[in-house]
């Protein structure tokens, strides 16, 4: 093997692997549908989400149940988009 091979092979290889372990932002329908979710479940307000590579659950920060209101990271089970979890997100 080429020396300069090596050192360039493996942090391409490391990187390939860990594409697959990034959340992802949602396809359009997707978020049609996280939206409506969030809405039904009396948000008005929402920042990032990101749909997990599992496919496990959907994160969604920054969402508010009123304008001004506090900041909670809320899950949602992306088969039902059912709320399974609110946490208050963390100052900053």
């Amino acid at each position: 093997m080429h020396p300069l091979v090596r050192p360039l092979l493996i942090p391409a290889l490391l990187a390939v692997g860990a594409l697959p372990g990034t959340a992802r932002t949602p396809t359009p329908e997707e978020l049609g549908r996280i939206e409506a979710a969030l809405r039904s479940a009396g948000y008005v307000a929402w920042g990032t989400i990101d749909v997990r590579p599992q496919g496990d659950r959907i994160a969604v920060e920054g969402a508010r149940k009123v304008e001004d209101g506090p900041r909670q990271e809320v899950s949602l089970e992306p088969t039902t988009m059912r709320v399974t979890g609110e946490a208050q997100d963390p100052p900053g």
